[in-house]
């Protein structure tokens, strides 16, 4: 029988990945591109938000 994942998983997954990125550019000496990597995740969660946000855009200018 499969085992059913935790509703927070994704929350668990995503920055432990990002980590170990991080982590193995630093193992590799490319630890001078970690600042990009950093600027590119909070970037990518940026437009996340924006782009759950947008849908809910035309109910929200219709109230005005």
């Amino acid at each position: 029988m499969p085992h059913k994942r935790s509703w927070y998983t994704g929350l668990v997954v995503i920055p432990r990945i990002a980590l170990r990125t991080m982590r193995m550019f630093n193992l590799q000496g490319l630890g001078r591109f970690v600042p990009l990597i950093l600027v590119l995740l909070v970037g990518s969660a940026l437009l996340w938000i924006i782009n759950g946000i947008a849908p809910l855009a035309p109910f929200i200018y219709s109230l005005f």
